[in-house]
C-alpha cells in the first residue's frame, strides 16, 4: 500500500507500507473514505518545514475494518474521524487541574504517542489509536465529516474567547477555518461579523455563509469602524497567521479588545509593542482543538446550523495529490480540495 508523505520543500513522496488488516491492542484499522488537504499540509509542502509523517493527511473520515482485542465501544463498520486524544488524567498538568494542557493532546501531532501511525491518511488505510477516534453520527455525511477537523479548530477558537451577546467580531482570512469561524461567531451571539479577505470569490462565500460584511484588507478599517460606531471590534480572530494579518488584527480591535491567534505563522514576526500597550489588547493563542469539541461540531452540522458544502470544490485521487498541493502552494484559490484514495 502506498501513502503520500510531505517530506520537504515541494516534495511529496509516495512510500510503500504494508496494508493493515488486523488491529493491534489499543488500535483500529480504518478504510479511508475521504481526506481533506489542510492548510498546514500546504504550508509544509511550500516551505519545507519539518512535518511529522502522520500529519500528511489528518482531516479524514473512514470506516472501521478491525479493532484490537482490548477495544470496547467501537466496532467494524463504524464511521470515524481522527480527533485529538482526550487528556490522560495522570500527568502533572492534569493532576494540577489543567487537563486542557495535557501533553497527550499533541502527542500524535508531534509523533511522541507510542501508537502514532507511520503515515497519514493520504492512503487507502490507516491504523490509529482508538483514543484518537470519534464516531460519526448517522446524520452527518462523509462529505460533512471530512470537514469536521478544520471546523473544530474554529469552534475551539470561538469557545476560547467567549463571545458576549451583541459583540462585534472580525475574522481575518476566508479559508475553511475562517469561514467556519464566521459561522461559529454568529451562533455564539455576535451581532456583527466582518470577514477580511483579499479574494472576491471568498468574500462572496463568507456572505453566503452568514457574515454581515466581507471586505478587502484595504477597506477593513473603515468597514469595522462603521459596524462598531467607531470603536473597533470586540474580538478579532486571525485565521491567516502572517505578520500583516497579526498587525491588522490589532488595528481592527477596539481598546480593551481581544485578538485570537488561530492561523500559524512560520518563522518570526515583528510587532509594535506600543500599539498593543496603548490599546491594552488581550492576546489569546488557540491551538487546534479538544477531544470533546468534535462532537459539538458534528451536532451543529447535523442540525444544519453549520454549513460545509460550499467550501468543497474538487475531489481527486492520490495521483492528483501532488498537482493539488503545488497549485495550492502557488496561491491557488480553491478553498478545500478533498482526496478520495479509492479513485
Amino acid at each position: 500500500m502506498r501513502a503520500g508523505i510531505i517530506s520537504g520543500r515541494r516534495q511529496l513522496e509516495f512510500k510503500t507500507f504494508s496494508r493493515p488488516s488486523i488491529a493491534a491492542p489499543g488500535t483500529a484499522v480504518i478504510d479511508i473514505a475521504l481526506c481533506g488537504i489542510c492548510g498546514s499540509d500546504v504550508s509544509a509542502y511550500r516551505d519545507g518545514e519539518g512535518y511529522p509523517p502522520f500529519l500528511s493527511g489528518h482531516e479524514w473520515v473512514g470506516t472501521v475494518v478491525d479493532v484490537g482485542s482490548d477495544v470496547h465501544g467501537l466496532h467494524r463498520g463504524d464511521r470515524v474521524i481522527a480527533a485529538t486524544p482526550p487528556a490522560c488524567g495522570r500527568c502533572p498538568m492534569c493532576l494540577a487541574g489543567h487537563a486542557e494542557r495535557c501533553a497527550e493532546l499533541t502527542a500524535l501531532s508531534f509523533g511522541t504517542h507510542p501508537l502514532t501511525p507511520e503515515h497519514g491518511a493520504y492512503a487507502e488505510r490507516i491504523t490509529m489509536p482508538v483514543e484518537a477516534l470519534v464516531q460519526v453520527p448517522d446524520g452527518v455525511s462523509d462529505e460533512q465529516a471530512v470537514m469536521v477537523e478544520p471546523a473544530t479548530v474554529a469552534l475551539h477558537a470561538v469557545r476560547l474567547q467567549p463571545i458576549r451577546l451583541g459583540d462585534a467580531a472580525v475574522v481575518i482570512g476566508a479559508g475553511p477555518v475562517g469561514l467556519f469561524a464566521a459561522q461559529m461567531l454568529r451562533l455564539a451571539g455576535a451581532r456583527a461579523v466582518t470577514v477580511v479577505e483579499p479574494r472576491a470569490r471568498r468574500r462572496a462565500l463568507a456572505l453566503e455563509l452568514g457574515a454581515n460584511t466581507a471586505v478587502a484588507p484595504d477597506d477593513a478599517g473603515d468597514a469595522v469602524l462603521a459596524a462598531t460606531s467607531g470603536i473597533g471590534a470586540d474580538v478579532v480572530l486571525d485565521c491567516v497567521g502572517t505578520e500583516s494579518a497579526l498587525r491588522s488584527a490589532v488595528e481592527l480591535s477596539r481598546p480593551g479588545g481581544t485578538v485570537v491567534m488561530v492561523g500559524v505563522a512560520t518563522g518570526a514576526v515583528s510587532i509594535s509593542p506600543l500599539s498593543w500597550l496603548s490599546k491594552e489588547i488581550t492576546l489569546r493563542a488557540s491551538l487546534a482543538h479538544l477531544n470533546h469539541e468534535f462532537a459539538m461540531t458534528m451536532s451543529f452540522m447535523e442540525s444544519g446550523q453549520l454549513r460545509s458544502e460550499p467550501m468543497r470544490e474538487r475531489t481527486i485521487g492520490l495521483d492528483g495529490l501532488e498537482e493539488a498541493l503545488s497549485s495550492l502552494a502557488s496561491g491557488g484559490d480553491e478553498i478545500k480540495v478533498v482526496v478520495d484514495p479509492r479513485l
